[in-house]
């Protein structure tokens, strides 16, 4: 008995205005094409194939297409519904309600806990439940839903309230469960999870197959792959890697001793040969700039030198006596003293002639608007 466990598609994700939705596309098709290489008996989507409970149509198109192709190699794949996938009313259509009509494509998407046996595995279904209260009394009812003298697995798609695991997706939205809950479903033979985008196991049995792409730059040291799940002569649980598009978070450059924009070109120019940036995705973070470079600041400039990235955005933060150095540099400008300090110089240095205004009153309610 095999099987293939991969998750969190998002399929329709618009990232940064750019064409990351192709990459997504790109690795759902390769998985699909993976699948019927290996023939597995069965697959498992454990959640979040949608981005969006209303996607769009090249979404649905590509989800309809290539699952066909999963039925013509005669592969049964057995779906949930995650967050992202599941409307907020339920008086609004699944997105799931069109693909249930395709052959060989077993659903999940109701709000309640279901189960799906073949002749020797029985398939228990917990979805996306709004009603965390609900959700959770659903997971402990699960193993009432097993059957003797079958492989038991389950799948759902949730997260797990424990620091170990905070920085293993960048969504706060979906289901949190208690570690002490998992005490209950660790008698299945395996659990297929879902909803965060870095692949691990907890135990031998229970597992995340992670994202099929990495949805954020938070994810760039992340390795993207699927699960491969054998049950003989026990349960073992390999690792297939997909390619992904390279994430360069390339320097934190110290702008402190850089005083024109060509200085700064200069050493870009020199760092970039270290690393190859053809059509990765690149940030970069300059900190302690001082005025003169800040008023040169050019980014046609820099786009220039990075044209054949894939995606390129920087980040600046301008310099102050006060900084501590070993504090994160990465904050918003908009709250940077910069802009208010060269504000405060402007008004105290303005002349205002006419003498009917109350200067001093004048310059106080200007700041204070400022500041707002």
């Amino acid at each position: 008995m095999k099987i293939i466990h991969f998750s969190d598609t998002h399929l329709g994700i618009s990232i940064e205005n750019t064409s990351r939705e192709n990459d997504f596309y790109d690795n759902f098709k390769k998985v699909i094409d993976d699948i019927i290489f290996f023939r597995p008996d069965f697959v498992i989507h454990s959640g979040d194939l949608f981005h969006y409970s209303k996607p769009g149509n090249k979404a649905l198109s590509v989800a309809i297409e290539w699952f066909l192709k999963l039925n013509e190699a005669w592969i049964k794949t057995i779906i949930i519904a995650g967050n992202h996938s599941t409307p907020r009313l339920l008086s609004t259509t699944h997105p799931f309600s069109i693909l249930e009509k395709i052959p060989n494509l077993y659903t999940f998407y109701e709000q309640k806990l279901d189960n799906i046996e073949f002749k020797n595995i029985n398939f228990v279904c917990l979805p996306h439940i709004y009603n965390e209260e609900l959700f959770r009394e659903e997971l402990w009812n699960s193993t009432n839903l097993k059957k003797e003298n079958k492989l038991n697995i389950l799948i759902s798609h949730f997260w797990l309230q424990s620091k170990e695991y905070d920085e293993y997706t960048d969504e706060i939205s979906g289901v949190n469960i208690l570690m002490q809950d998992l005490e209950k479903i660790k008698t299945f033979d395996y659990v297929a999870l879902g909803h965060y985008h870095k692949n691990f196991c907890i135990g031998k049995n229970i597992c995340y197959s992670g994202s099929i792409e990495k949805t954020s730059f938070n994810q760039k040291d992340y390795k993207i792959w699927y699960n491969i799940v054998s049950f003989e002569p026990e349960l073992k649980v390999e690792f297939k890697a997909l390619e992904t598009r390279k994430m360069l978070d390339l320097w934190k450059i110290n702008c402190e001793n850089i005083y024109s924009m060509d200085e700064l070109l200069n050493l870009l120019e020199e760092n970039k040969t270290k690393e190859s940036i053809s059509d990765a995705i690149v940030k970069i973070f300059f900190y302690n700039i001082k005025n003169k470079l800040a008023l040169e600041f050019d980014d046609n400039k820099l786009s220039k030198i990075f044209k054949n990235a894939f995606y390129f955005e920087y980040k600046k933060d301008f310099y102050r006596e006060d900084r501590n150095e070993n504090q994160n540099y990465e904050i918003d400008i908009s709250n940077d003293d910069f802009i208010k300090n060269i504000f405060d110089d402007f008004i105290n240095d303005y002349q205002i002639n006419d003498e009917n205004i109350d200067k001093i009153k004048l310059k106080a309610e200007l700041k204070e608007m400022f500041n707002k």
